[in-house]
């Protein structure tokens, strides 16, 4: 039931961010593979899929930490936990695996020149690897989402728009380096002040 719902949430809030790559990908499949289709929806397939298989990462910690949640004491261990959780997310928007990988999102033609692959398997194999930069990219943000609430709307919609905004405005630098700033402040403060 989790991973199917995850996968409803990563289609909502990826697909416009990775709109651009699917589209760009369609174009260039057709005028390499004029009469064999299929190519970008085996693209799109392994995207989500990759991006499904992170949920399993997600429901494994949240398993793990309803598991031990009741056996913790003082409660608000927990809570200083989810603060430095919001800590690391936002300290990771400030490092280069986090600005390599969102450099690959946020230039479809760059990312489709070099990972280009023919047919439907290496159309597959390109979905892989671009949701793996995906990930690369975003998966301090789904942290921030896992502390917040996994299914709660609100958090899946200003998440979703800072992915958004990340990737469709590479001009903005300031956009990843802002949210990190906020998250880690806000981190801090529910450790210090749980």
């Amino acid at each position: 039931v989790f991973t199917g719902m995850w996968l409803v949430m990563m289609v909502a809030m990826m697909l416009p961010s990775t709109y651009p790559t699917l589209l760009l990908h369609r174009t260039i499949y057709r005028k390499r593979h004029g009469g064999q289709r299929g190519g970008t929806l085996a693209f799109s397939l392994a995207y989500f899929l990759t991006w499904t298989a992170s949920g399993i990462l997600f429901f494994a910690a949240y398993v793990l930490i309803g598991h031990y949640r009741s056996s913790i004491q003082p409660a608000d261990l927990i809570l200083r936990a989810a603060g430095g959780a919001l800590a690391l997310a936002g300290l990771y928007q400030y490092s280069p695996l986090k600005m390599s990988c969102l450099r690959h999102c946020q230039n479809p033609l760059e990312f489709i020149m070099h990972h280009w692959r023919d047919g439907r398997l290496g159309s597959f194999r390109m979905g892989v690897a671009h949701g793996l930069y995906c990930f690369g990219c975003c998966w301090g943000l789904m942290l921030i989402l896992f502390v917040m609430g996994i299914m709660d709307i609100g958090w899946m919609i200003a998440i979703g728009a800072i992915i958004l905004l990340e990737k469709v405005l590479p001009s903005a630098k300031w956009i990843p380096l802002l949210v990190g700033a906020a998250f880690t402040a806000a981190g801090i403060l529910v450790m210090i002040f749980p």
